[in-house]
């Protein structure tokens, strides 16, 4: 499969870039600087802005289905999150491109009924305008008519920390966090990696938003 993966040069669509690498997949791995793309061995390296969507359309032209996993931090409110998403609904159709996944935010996973995790009192106030950006996007994709087969991956609301891929984990379509025996919901970006690749190949929650948790 071709895949294309924006925001490549982060360390969750690195991830992503590098876990489709080694399942054989032809990965092209943008981003806006060159040189902070070289760390994905065996990707193709492409040099694109999303506030560009004739450099965006070029970079993504041929794949399969493209990943973005941007979270441009440049900006206060993280506006680039849900522009990104707009933008690319349009890029893709004009591309030839059927597929889109989003590497999204796990701030709008409902913790009780009605109640998102970042509704809560606790939620960290330095996460908080990313995770609204993100809702955002997923309510663009949600309203959308579109023909593109989209998903939108959570990771658990608090716990997503850097690390290796396990193989343990668990995915679920919905708005409620996958928990293990103990109730609590965590997750490796290596493992969150392997779950969006996974639902590449062998797609199981098509226009919808799932979520992963080590089980």
């Amino acid at each position: 499969m071709k895949i294309a993966v924006i925001g490549a040069s982060g360390w969750l669509g690195g991830a992503v870039a590098r876990e489709a690498v080694a399942r054989g997949h032809d990965v092209t791995a943008i981003g806006r600087d060159e040189s902070k793309l070289r760390g994905v061995d065996g990707a193709r390296v492409a040099v694109a802005d999303v506030g560009d969507p004739g450099s965006l359309q070029r970079a993504i032209a041929g794949s399969d289905a493209v990943v973005s996993a941007v979270t441009d931090r440049s900006t206060g409110d993280r506006s680039i999150i849900p522009r990104t998403v707009r933008t690319l609904l349009d890029v893709l159709p004009a591309s030839g491109v059927k597929r889109l996944a989003i590497v999204g935010g796990g701030g709008s996973l409902e913790v009780a009924p009605g109640v998102r995790a970042i509704d809560e009192p606790g939620f960290p106030k330095q996460y908080r305008a990313e995770a609204l950006a993100q809702a955002e996007a997923l309510e663009i994709l949600r309203a959308e008519n579109t023909a593109l087969a989209w998903t939108y991956l959570s990771p658990p609301p608090h716990h997503l920390a850097p690390g290796d891929k396990t193989g343990r984990y668990r995915a679920a379509g919905g708005d409620t966090p996958v928990t293990d025996a103990s109730g609590e919901s965590r997750i490796t970006s290596g493992d969150l990696a392997a779950a969006l690749v996974d639902e590449l190949e062998q797609p199981r929650f098509t226009g919808q938003r799932f979520t992963a948790a080590t089980a």
